[in-house]
């Protein structure tokens, strides 16, 4: 272990541990894009809710043992309501949805085309499912590369075109470190013209997406009128939603599968009853005006972020900074816009430091833990920042961009110095 985070240190990778608490500063860095985790209404409609509850502690079992209340099975259906799904059924996390429906559901023979950067959560399930030797990974967000794909594994798997077998599709609406969006409709399209109906499942992991996006916050497939040609939809409850746990939207028959060979679902403690409290009182807030306005707001604030920085990096070379193309894919709104912006830089951790001096909590990622050309920092827009906040942030950037300019004038300056 020594030689391991020795390792990491050597390599410049962050080492990471909790020693520190949160700088104070503005909050553009975390996933609570509807800024709801500190909204004093949302508190008191879940206080509300807490006191009327006659039981508001934990279950003290798994839903399989004892703790199967009928608060889960009611949200579970309101679920199913709001997502207008055939069945709904509640985990504790995303992390946990993903390797309980990934590593149950595949079976022997069948096979997984994934989008080379989904979730760490769904390829630790897909490592420990009968399909783990049939991954076919497509370039991201490429439909080119996945309809290859889908060709490739039809033909390698002749079972699938015979029925007798599935081809499962996974994708994430939203990616969490560009922020860019999954080109849904020509998955759906690609799948649906390769694949016989029965043999198909697609799987949507909405995590960043969920609230954000779509008619009272349902999500990208919504916005795209995809939900009754995609299979399973997971959506989770710790970013735009302000909580825990995570929601799987899939068919009964799933579920039912899910729920006995699920092993996150069946060997861990049901979520408590105060924690359904809340998830009904983020719901109810952000399905009503408030969460209009939200979605509205940040939409604006991310146009008016995106659009500063574009003018403030203009004489900035993109080696030391730079912003990533904004393109959406095929079949999108034009209104659908990210509240993730990576800023690519050759130097994020010095970035990040300067950044951490100043009270803002954001997260250099260095290579390797992205390619070379990739090194980037990671804001998240929030409904209730203000302009203010965004512009102080866009100056922060430009004045450790002028600095570092001029150090490497100055670097320069001495080398030519030292040839005379």
């Amino acid at each position: 272990m020594n030689k391991a985070m020795e390792n990491r240190r050597k390599h410049q990778i962050p080492t990471l541990d909790l020693a520190k608490p949160v700088p104070a500063g503005p909050d553009v860095y975390s996933n609570d894009f509807l800024s709801l985790t500190n909204d004093q209404d949302l508190r008191q409609m879940f206080l509300e809710k807490l006191h009327k509850s006659p039981r508001v502690f934990g279950v003290a079992g798994s839903r399989l043992l004892g703790g199967n209340s009928s608060d889960h099975l009611d949200f579970e259906t309101r679920m199913t309501r709001f997502f207008e799904s055939p069945a709904a059924l509640l985990l504790n996390s995303g992390y946990d949805a993903n390797v309980a429906f990934w590593h149950s559901v595949p079976q022997q023979g069948d096979v997984i085309v994934l989008d080379e950067l989904v979730h760490a959560s769904s390829r630790d399930g897909m490592a420990i499912s009968r399909a783990s030797k049939s991954l076919y990974l497509f370039s991201h967000n490429s439909p080119a590369s996945f309809e290859e794909c889908v060709a490739r594994a039809l033909k390698e798997h002749p079972s699938i075109s015979q029925g007798k077998n599935t081809l499962f599709v996974a994708v994430e609406a939203t990616y969490s470190m560009d922020g860019d969006f999954a080109p849904l409709p020509d998955i759906v399209r690609i799948t649906e013209q390769y694949v016989p109906r029965e043999s198909a499942h697609i799987m949507v992991d909405e995590a960043h997406s969920t609230g954000v996006f779509g008619p009272q916050g349902r999500g990208l497939v919504h916005v795209l009128g995809l939900q009754n040609r995609i299979h399973t939809v997971l959506h989770t409850f710790g970013k735009g939603r302000a909580l825990t746990g995570a929601v799987i939207l899939t068919s009964p028959l799933i579920r039912q599968y899910v729920i006995n060979y699920g092993r996150p679902f069946i060997y861990t403690t049901a979520l408590p009853i105060s924690l359904i409290c809340g998830l009904n009182a983020s719901f109810d807030y952000s399905e009503g005006p408030v969460g209009d306005f939200r979605r509205a707001e940040l939409r604006r604030l991310c146009e008016y972020f995106r659009g500063a920085m574009e003018e403030a990096l203009k004489n900035v070379p993109p080696t030391l900074l730079s912003l990533r193309d904004r393109t959406l894919p095929a079949g999108y709104p034009t209104d659908v816009i990210s509240p993730i912006t990576p800023i690519m830089t050759s130097y994020p951790m010095q970035l990040s430091d300067y950044l951490n001096s100043l009270g803002y909590a954001v997260q250099g990622i260095p290579y390797p833990v992205v390619p070379r050309g990739e090194e980037r920092i990671r804001i998240s827009v929030h409904a209730m920042n203000t302009e203010g906040e965004l512009d102080a942030l866009v100056v922060r950037v430009k004045q450790w961009a002028t600095m570092m300019q001029t150090m490497a004038s100055q670097v320069e300056a001495r080398r030519v110095q030292s040839r005379l």
